[in-house]
C-alpha cells in the first residue's frame, strides 16, 4: 500500500496551483491522467500544480480546451468566468482545502 505524504502547497505560485488542484480533484483525476488528458507533460503539470513554475499560457489553453476552465481563474482567481455548477462545486473544495490547511503531494 502506497504511503500518503501530506504537503502544503508554498511556491511562488500557490493560488495558481491550489486552483489548479481543486479542478482536478473537481474531475476526480490523478495529476499524470489529468496532464495526459490535455495533452500536457506531467513533469510540467505537476510543477504548476506545487506552484514551483507559472502554468504557461500553452498549457493554461489546454486546460481551458478540455476542461473548460478560464484562464481568468487560472491566473487570477476569478471563478466567476467559470459554469456555475463548476464554480460552485470548486468554492467547496478550496474552502475544504484552506480550513485542512494542508494538501496532499497529488497523487491521489
Amino acid at each position: 500500500m502506497r504511503s500518503m505524504t501530506r504537503r502544503v502547497i508554498s511556491g511562488r505560485y500557490a493560488d495558481s496551483a491550489i486552483r489548479l488542484r481543486a479542478v482536478r480533484k473537481y474531475f476526480g483525476m490523478n495529476q499524470k491522467d489529468f496532464a495526459a488528458n490535455a495533452d500536457i507533460q506531467y513533469k510540467s503539470y505537476n510543477q504548476w500544480e506545487t506552484g514551483d513554475f507559472r502554468v504557461s499560457i500553452p498549457g493554461a489553453i489546454k486546460l481551458r480546451e478540455r476542461y473548460g476552465i478560464s484562464m481568468d481563474f487560472i491566473y487570477l482567481g476569478n471563478i466567476d468566468a467559470l459554469p456555475t455548477k463548476m464554480a460552485n462545486e470548486l468554492m467547496s473544495i478550496l474552502r475544504d482545502n484552506a480550513s485542512n490547511k494542508s494538501n496532499d503531494n497529488g497523487d491521489d
